[in-house]
């Protein structure tokens, strides 16, 4: 191996270790913040006004699912950008990315605010909500507002990802995760609604987005957005392999915000509040994972960019054996503890078995597997065919999950359907699929790994 080669070797190894370290912080910031959101805002509301809670921001939350994937695109443009040395290129892609996000998340956010005033409570969230129609006008109002400056700054998270600098979005996040456990346990007994519980979860970590947005642009003036940046030769490439992206995130849209969607309108606030439990503990645990995965994807299109083919194979084997490694610790350790610690943390109201939780310790197995392979994809630039599997996978688990609940299916048989759908789908998938895009790399004459994007390039 080269002197040069050694370096960005090095280099890559030391981002993705910095960005693990700091990582810790903000997820203790974010375990912190949910172990005391979550009982907090249970026993103060209870577990049917915390299953509107959830299924509010689920519902908003689909701002993000249709607000097309710039962020992705505008990482591997950044860090193909940054390799070459290229600052002109950065803030072409970055201010271009950033405006287009912007009018995407205005745009979306005025269509949903529109559903919400315009259509009754019960046609968008089902009967039993109906009780609730103040609070609903009042929290999807703040939720609708908080997440737009979310996504307008989650830009910024995206470019800091392309410079290797991750660690900044962890430090930023775990000062916003801080500040919502503090503003919620300190004032939710003083303001005991769900419009608060909106305002201090979603609105601290909107809070630190801002700040790392702004952080991002004192250390590169160049990179403030105007007009006089942007560029229209880019607006395609960068909206299609966005649009690839998003297709890739549909499998988020399906387990987290259309099911409990579902389940609260099928089922009523009180399932929901359940799954919504379910899905936090889901989303903290898979949290740790990403600490590897999330600087690694990146890192991996750096070295795909310089040839280096040994430090990609290292990485690829290195997260598919933690990944499920971790994840079948994780579900022992529910099995045996879960039906103890489990109300413990989140009240009496929440009640699941040891076959539920066997059947959420697999989910999140698959789900773990799944997700390793997905991003590998992402990192060998195989977007187009992860967008395509993820695509099938999520109407698969969307119907599925419709049915189950239309049939009156508790939590742990949606639980079960959803196992089914994802292992038949991109678990098996997407790791063949790393295995071909890897395997392209040796072959003489191969294809290799097609950048994403080479317009942007």
């Amino acid at each position: 191996m080269s002197e040069v080669r050694q370096e960005d070797a090095h280099r890559r190894n030391h981002s993705i270790r910095l960005a693990v370290v700091t990582s810790l912080f903000s997820k203790l910031g974010t375990v912190i913040l949910r172990l005391v959101s979550i009982p907090i805002a249970i026993r103060v509301l209870g577990m049917e006004e915390f299953g509107v809670y959830a299924t509010i921001t689920m519902a908003v939350a689909l701002i993000d699912t249709f607000h097309v994937g710039i962020g992705p695109a505008l990482t591997q443009a950044i860090s193909r950008a940054a390799a070459a040395g290229d600052r002109d290129r950065e803030r072409a892609v970055f201010v271009t990315a950033f405006l287009i996000s912007s009018g995407l998340t205005l745009l979306i956010a005025t269509v949903l605010a529109c559903l919400l005033y315009f259509l009754p409570v019960g046609t968008l969230f089902g009967e039993k909500f109906l009780p609730y129609t103040g609070p609903i006008h009042r929290a999807c109002t703040i939720a609708i507002i908080v997440i737009a400056i979310q996504l307008i700054s989650m830009v910024s998270d995206k470019a800091r990802d392309g410079y290797l600098e991750t660690r900044y979005n962890n430090a930023w996040g775990a000062g916003g995760n801080f500040l919502g456990a503090i503003v919620l346990a300190s004032g939710i007994w003083f303001f005991p609604t769900i419009e608060f519980l909106v305002l201090a979860i979603n609105g601290s970590a909107a809070l630190g987005k801002l700040c790392n947005a702004i952080h991002l642009m004192r250390r590169r003036p160049y990179l403030i957005p105007g007009f006089s940046g942007f560029r229209r030769e880019l607006v395609k490439p960068l909206v299609h392999d966005g649009a690839l992206f998003t297709v890739g995130a549909f499998n988020a849209l399906a387990e987290y915000n259309a099911a409990s969607y579902l389940i609260g309108r099928l089922t009523g606030p009180a399932a929901a509040g359940v799954f919504a439990v379910l899905v936090t503990l889901h989303m903290s645990l898979t949290g740790v994972i990403q600490m590897l995965t999330i600087p690694a994807w990146p890192a991996l299109v750096d070295a795909k960019e310089r040839g280096d083919i040994a430090w990609i194979q290292k990485m690829a084997h290195r997260l598919q054996l933690i990944g499920p490694a971790f994840a079948v610790a994780v579900g022992i350790g529910l099995v045996a503890l879960g039906p103890w610690a489990l109300p413990l943390w989140a009240g009496k109201e929440f009640q699941l078995d040891r076959f539920g939780l066997l059947a959420f310790s697999v989910y999140f197995l698959v789900h773990i597997w799944r997700h390793v392979n997905h991003m590998l994809l992402y990192g060998l630039g195989k977007v187009a065919a992860s967008a395509a599997v993820t695509a099938v996978e999520a109407l698969v688990v969307l119907v599925t999950v419709a049915w189950a609940c239309s049939q009156g299916a508790d939590v742990t048989r949606i639980l079960w359907t959803m196992v089914v759908s994802l292992a038949l789908v991109g678990s098996a998938i997407y790791p063949v699929l790393v295995r071909r895009s890897v395997r392209e790399i040796h072959e003489p004459g191969g294809v290799g790994i097609a950048p994403v994007g080479s317009v942007l390039v």
